[in-house]
This record gives C-alpha cells, structure tokens and sequence, in this order.
C-alpha cells in the first residue's frame, strides 16, 4: 500500500485560524489501523487547546506545551470513520475494511502501570489523538492499536464520535455516582456535555435528576425532552432555596462547567455524605470551609473523560436505545474556524460535528 495522503485543519499557532495542510501518512505496519475519518465532534476542551493553556484558576495558566501539545498539530478527539488498512498484527481480515467504528482518543504510552492495568486515560505520558497525536480535523488517522476502536454499527452516524468524549466523559462520571440511583443528584451546565449526562443518567436508572444551569431555554429542552424531573436556574436568588425545598439536600452533583461559582453552588446544596463531582475545565478555583467539609463528611471528586471499559460499556446501553441522542449539526470541515467560533460565543445547544468531503 502507498502512503495516504492527509488534509487536515492545522493549529499552526496557538489562538490563530486552523490552515489547510497536506501531508503523508505511512501504511499501517504492526497492530496499527489506518481510519478514514467521516466525521468529528466538536468539543469545548478543543478550544482550550487551541488557546495554548487550561486556565487553572488564581491568575495561573498550563501552558499546553508542558502536556507535550506543540503546534502544529491537529484538533479533533471525537473521531468517527471507517477501516481503511491495517498491519498485519491486528487480527482484523479483509472483511474488517469498510467497517464503520469510533476512535477511543485517551491513549496512553501503553507501557506503565496505568496503560498495562486499563487505565489508559489516567497515563502521565499521554498520546492522545487530537492532542499529543493528530486528531479526527484531518481525514485519515493512524492508530496505534486495533484496541482502540469501536464498533459503530448501529450507532447514529453524526453523534457516534461524540460518544467518545462528552458521552464517555458524562458517563464516567456518574459512574462515580454508583448507588445513588435512588437519590436525588444535580446535572450542572446543560450544554453538550450536561444534556449528554442528562440523557445518560436518565437511560442507565437515575430516577431523580436536577438540571442545573442558567440559561432557561436550556432547561426547558432538559425537561421537555430529556426528562430533568427538575429544573433550577442557578442565577436566580431563590434558586438554593428552591432546590432545598424540593429535594432536601443533593446525594450527588456533576459540575461539567467547572468554574469557581458552579463549584461553590455545588458544594453548598449538597446534603451530610453527599459527592461533589467536578469535571468541566472552564477554570477557577474553590474556596470553601474545611470543618464544613469534615462535618458534613463530604466527597470532592475529579473526573476525565473516562476508560475504554466504560467506553464499551456506555456503547451497549446507546445500542439498545437507552440513550436519548443530543442534537447535532453538521458542519463542512473548512468551516472549522467560524464552527470554533460559534462554540466560543456559546452559541450552541448540543454538539457540532465536523464532517469531511
């Protein structure tokens, strides 16, 4: 096989518009799969690395370079496609090319107690695609290892790779929740990501979800169509009272915006033992009563995306239909720049998803 020639949307510096590059990608050699990519979410955590830093709260900034995020590189961590070749240790077959699946991005060096145990996602020598390696902007990817990928049969076309970060991020998440199924937990940040939980934790046996936000058109579409058995609009100055009043208290809260005033909400209306669980990067930082947390026995908890057994997992409750898709638009590849820009002046309910010719 020839080397496959890659377009692909460039970070060419950090805060500039994606460019058009083309390049050459070597034939698949050992357990490596060549994937044509159809199709890739856009995510907000692209924005942060097209920034060049995570805002870490204080005044203090990561610069991305210290992650080993260096331009220029390619954007896109919700990669959808099909097999196009591979290396002749996979054990796929001919009847493989063709097939339909979803990139899992979080990969690791595959070498250390986290890549050797599952654990990939947590590796402190990351290789993810889409950060560290190039990601689902170009139109072919070079994975590492047949492992990776996930049968996408059966699986909506445009929001499948989307299923691969905010779904795998929201469902790890209320994962950590386990056993609260019968108790009232909070859903904070009812964009892409929080309507995804929404429709998860509603799929897999939470029976009493608050959606929390401020926008109200947003929490209207959470419980008109995604089954929020409350809604509470955190910008209004009743709105701790309101909730106290109707649940007495959260067993649980997962904050996908992840701001100091999310946070802070958060910790405040949840009840004695309760787990506050934070996993947006939006930046910031908590300030809060150690002896409040000691007294009320509180859990403070963090949560990345999420592992490729609860990959698989989350895929076999969207398969049987447990799983209510979010809404998605699809956008052409070279509007990337404008898309990215849209997402950044909060302009979208549910996902984009950027498609390849």
């Amino acid at each position: 096989m020839k080397a496959q020639v890659v377009k692909a949307q460039t970070v060419v510096e950090f805060g500039a518009p994606l460019e058009e590059r083309v390049s050459e990608l070597p034939p698949p050699t050992g357990r490596e799969v060549l994937v044509r990519v159809h199709s890739c979410g856009l995510c907000h955590t692209d924005l942060h690395f097209h920034e060049g830093h995570l805002n870490l709260g204080g005044g203090n900034f990561l610069p991305l370079p210290e992650l080993g995020v260096k331009p220029p590189f390619v954007l896109g961590h919700e990669p959808f496609g099909e097999i196009v070749a591979f290396g002749p240790d996979t054990g796929l077959t001919a009847a493989d090319v063709g097939r339909s699946v979803i990139v899992y991005p979080w990969i690791g060096c595959g070498d250390c107690q986290y890549c050797n145990s599952g654990r990939d996602h947590q590796c402190q020598n990351p290789q993810v695609i889409g950060m560290q390696q190039p990601g689902g902007n170009a139109n072919h990817l070079l994975v590492r290892d047949a492992k990776f990928l996930i049968d996408a049969s059966g699986v909506d076309k445009l929001l499948a790779g989307s299923y691969a970060c905010s779904g795998l991020t929201s469902f790890s998440a209320l994962k950590k929740l386990d056993g609260l199924q019968d108790q009232w937990i909070g859903i904070v940040g009812v964009g892409g990501v929080g309507m995804m939980a929404l429709s998860i934790a509603k799929g897999i046996g939470y029976g009493k979800v608050v959606a929390i936000d401020v926008n109200d058109d947003r929490l209207e579409v959470a419980a008109a169509q995604y089954g929020a058995d409350l809604t509470i609009n955190s910008s209004r100055a009743d709105a701790a009272e309101r909730l106290h009043e109707a649940t007495g208290g959260l067993a649980g809260i997962v904050d996908f915006v992840g701001s100091a005033d999310t946070a802070t909400f958060g910790l405040a209306q949840l009840a004695t033992g309760g787990k506050l669980i934070v996993v947006g990067l939006f930046g910031g930082e908590l300030r809060t009563s150690l002896p409040l947390v000691a007294i009320k026995q509180l859990t403070i908890t963090g949560s990345f995306v999420g592992s490729l057994s609860e990959m698989t997992e989350l895929m076999t409750y969207v398969r049987a239909g447990k799983v209510k898709g979010i809404p998605a638009q699809e956008v052409p590849i070279g509007d990337v720049n404008q898309a990215m820009a849209q997402l950044r002046a909060g302009k979208v309910n549910g996902r984009l998803v950027l498609t390849h010719d």
